[in-house]
């Protein structure tokens, strides 16, 4: 049984108010590593609530005051041989692929901390909002490593080859303010507004429809990269569908009578 399990701690809070989920990695005292426990228990619930269309958008959180997540978990690390290294690693992966194909719109709310895996996890959220105190960076690389999580796959499809690089390069820190102007991060908050900005930006959000949420967040997420022509093959594919449905009707239905549009995700 892990520490965490002794203790009687639960790895993983969920709040869930008006189809926003909150889960909040709660290893304050490993400044909310990524244990295989944990990468697992975030994989299942990112599983189930992509499965849930009455959820709309997912924050993802860190507990305690020091981090968001300062990555994969180097005491159970050390333990482990390759092959175990390589399968802590494909969990991290797993968690994050899940994040990038999920149908909602996943944010990430990061303060202090946000180093390796925690860095790549917020990487594959949506949209990343970040607290005045937070630091960014990939201490792997100075470790004999790089980052193993997906990172040199979106970092230099988000800021640039030659951005991305260098950060990687040099494992430095860049701050919430460096990150801002970098296009890591979305916005910087003061730390006590980082949830409530979070859920303001959500809130927004919930105005949208959730098929067409879907259809864009996956037409960016697969299509941005692919050469001219199989980018419009995609976004036809994804397209196409929306002009059938009952959201869709509903929409143009409550342009019309100027209300707000009530979706049901059909």
């Amino acid at each position: 049984m892990s520490d965490d399990r002794e203790r009687g701690m639960s790895i993983l809070l969920q709040d869930e108010t008006d189809g926003v989920v909150t889960l909040t990695l709660n290893r304050p005292e490993a400044m909310n590593a990524l244990s295989s426990e944990l990468s697992r228990e975030l994989r299942a619930a990112i599983g189930e609530l992509a499965q849930r269309p009455e959820v709309r958008v997912v924050i993802i959180a860190g507990a305690g005051p020091r981090a968001f997540c300062a990555g994969a978990d180097l005491k159970e690390r050390r333990t482990l041989d390759a092959d175990e290294k390589w399968e802590q690693r494909t969990r991290g992966w797993e968690v994050n692929e899940a994040i990038w194909r999920m149908p909602q719109p996943v944010i990430a709310a990061v303060h202090g901390y946000c180093l390796g895996g925690g860095f790549e996890l917020a990487l594959y959220c949506d949209l990343r909002i970040a607290a005045e105190d937070a630091v960014f960076s990939f201490p792997e690389m100075t470790l004999g490593a790089y980052p193993g999580a997906g990172a040199a796959v979106v970092l230099p499809r988000l800021i640039g080859r030659g951005r991305a690089k260098e950060i990687f390069f040099t494992a430095r820190r860049v701050k919430a303010d460096e990150a801002l102007s970098l296009g890591i991060v979305e916005h910087v908050v003061p730390p006590d507004r980082l949830l409530a900005k979070a859920h303001e930006i959500a809130d927004a959000i919930k105005k949208s429809s959730p098929l067409g949420l879907a259809g864009i967040k996956q037409m960016m997420n697969f299509g941005a990269d692919l050469p001219f022509e199989q980018a419009n093959a995609l976004n036809d594919a994804l397209r196409r569908p929306l002009e059938g449905t009952q959201d869709y009707l509903e929409g143009i239905t409550a342009f019309f009578e100027k209300r707000p549009a009530r979706f049901i995700g059909r």
